[in-house]
């Protein structure tokens, strides 16, 4: 089955947003940004949210946040955009890659739990063109293996005391 995509649904709301935000003269870190960043914050119930660029930042910080370097492994999907194996490589970690499922576009689960070993640090599913990965099997596998696991930064080494 194919999903099709389809154009982003913009309204005037969202024209007038956009030019409201550049006559301000900010177009980046600005107060429009702040504001969001509250908001969010407010909404996820945490003291602080921070807005980046993109899914590929909002990835890389999130493994530099967990520890993830060089010697570490991150399983990611072999089919995929180029941001998901990039952000690997920009932390100096080893790209691993899971070939997908014969019949889908999602890895192929028993390939991966083949995969994590003892410098796995994090594994990156992909959900694509509307195909959502099988969380519970993902959490699963990795529960099975857990042992595996072993933390790598700070905050982790500090809860664990």
């Amino acid at each position: 089955m194919n999903i099709k995509f389809s154009p982003p649904d913009i309204t005037q709301a969202e024209i007038d947003e956009v030019v409201d935000a550049l006559r301000s003269g900010w177009i980046t870190t600005g107060p429009k940004t702040k504001e969001f960043e509250r908001q969010i914050a407010a909404y996820c119930h945490t003291p602080k949210a921070v807005c980046l660029n993109s899914a590929t930042a909002g990835l890389e910080l999130v493994l530099r946040i967990l520890g993830v370097k060089e010697g570490d492994e991150v399983i990611t999907s072999a089919y995929t955009y180029t941001a998901s194996a990039s952000v690997i490589e920009h932390v100096g970690a080893k790209i691993v890659l899971c070939d997908t499922s014969e019949d889908g576009y999602e890895m192929d689960y028993d390939k991966m739990a083949s995969l994590i070993n003892e410098k796995t640090k994090v594994i990156i599913p992909v959900d694509i063109a509307g195909k959502i990965c099988d969380y519970d099997k993902i959490y699963e596998i990795v529960e099975k293996k857990k042992s595996l696991f072993k933390p790598s930064n700070d905050l982790q080494k500090n809860s664990a005391e």
